[in-house]
């Protein structure tokens, strides 16, 4: 049996550890402490491409939270915990538009709901509607910050199914960590208004605690109907954001077999998981953090 964290000099290890990582936690830690629980282990993405970082504001909605880039005026990620009862709840709202720009951004860096009229594109829910279990969740929703400027056929059909799978999910396996953002892949990037700008790809990470396995919804905005399911690292490698930085080993590299409708069945992961425990990966997964930080 292996004893080593409690043992005296490995707790005092840990332990002055863990001073180390919060003493060099960025600004945006602080401004998500009022919206940890959104977060797997309370640990929010990462950016890895630093320059994404640029002119970023956290927010912590009711239910949700959102990384709000004003260089696009759109959010670049939002994140929820999910559970059976939550989405059982959410059932029981029945849909109340209320589009609205965000109040606690400064004008210049938000959106405008003027931004999206006449546009063609569909005003995209990261954080989706469907997800919210009151109304004040709802309405939180459908702030600007939420919102970014998404293809009509791909928010409406192929997003929306993989919308229903992601609540699908949360209900049969109890709860499921979810992050939903976008990126900014095309070499020229188009706007709306001069204003808005418009994202090449959408992606959605689905985390099952009771699986300990993550898969990511990857699809192009556009009208083609086509979605990828990706592993954590391979979506890392293309957007420059480790949106799970809790995970390690296997679990990174694996995509699982997500469903692309809400009721398919869902297949194993990729490759075998891996039998290193638990904490060990929690260890590996700061100290590769940590190295990134002292790195930047």
């Amino acid at each position: 049996m292996i004893h080593a964290l409690t043992d005296r000099p490995y707790r005092l290890l840990l332990a002055s550890f863990s001073l180390l990582c919060i003493s060099m936690l960025p600004a945006h830690a602080e401004g998500f402490s009022d919206c940890s629980e959104t977060f797997y282990s309370g640990i929010y993405p990462e950016f890895t491409n630093t320059k994404l970082a640029a002119d970023t504001q956290p927010l912590c909605f009711d239910g949700f939270a959102v990384m709000y880039s004003a260089r696009s005026r759109t959010p670049l990620w939002s994140a929820e915990h999910l559970t059976r009862a939550r989405i059982a709840q959410a059932k029981t709202i029945d849909r109340q538009d209320s589009f609205h720009e965000e109040s606690r951004l400064p004008r210049s860096a938000r959106a405008s709901l003027s931004d999206y009229s006449g546009s063609g594109y569909d005003r995209g829910h990261l954080a989706p509607n469907g997800d919210m279990a009151t109304r004040s969740q709802q309405y939180d929703s459908f702030s600007l910050a939420n919102i970014a400027p998404q293809s009509p056929r791909n928010n409406r059909y192929i997003w929306r199914n993989l919308e229903e799978a992601t609540r699908d999910l949360a209900e049969q396996y109890g709860e499921v960590y979810t992050v939903t953002g976008v990126a900014f892949l095309n070499a020229q990037v188009t706007q709306l208004d001069k204003r808005v700008l418009v994202p090449s790809h959408f992606y959605k990470v689905v985390y099952i605690p009771t699986l300990d396995s993550a898969g990511v919804y990857y699809a192009p905005n556009d009208e083609s109907e086509r979605v990828e399911v990706i592993s954590l690292d391979d979506l890392e490698s293309r957007i420059g954001v480790d949106v799970l930085p809790v995970l390690a080993g296997a679990r990174r590299d694996e995509a699982l077999d997500l469903p692309l409708k809400a009721g398919e069945p869902m297949g194993a992961p990729t490759t075998e998981s891996s039998e290193t425990p638990s904490w060990m990966l929690f260890v590996a997964a700061l100290l590769k953090w940590l190295i990134h930080q002292l790195s930047a």
